[in-house]
């Protein structure tokens, strides 16, 4: 049991990771991908807090 459970992880980890992550579709319906529109809206939150960040840093010294 202990083996198949390294197996498992094992096989998870060869097969995830930050590489992975920008190939997976963004479904909006099954077999409709809205990656291509939804795109330039994921690093909007970056962009957004990025100044909150600055001044937090700042002040933390």
């Amino acid at each position: 049991m202990l083996a198949g459970g390294v197996i498992a992880a094992a096989a998870l980890g060869l097969g995830g990771g930050v590489a992975s992550a920008d190939e997976v579709p963004i479904w909006l319906v099954p077999g409709v991908d809205a990656g291509p529109l939804l795109d330039p809206t994921i690093g909007a939150p970056t962009a957004v807090l990025a100044p909150v960040y600055g001044l937090l840093t700042e002040l933390a010294g």
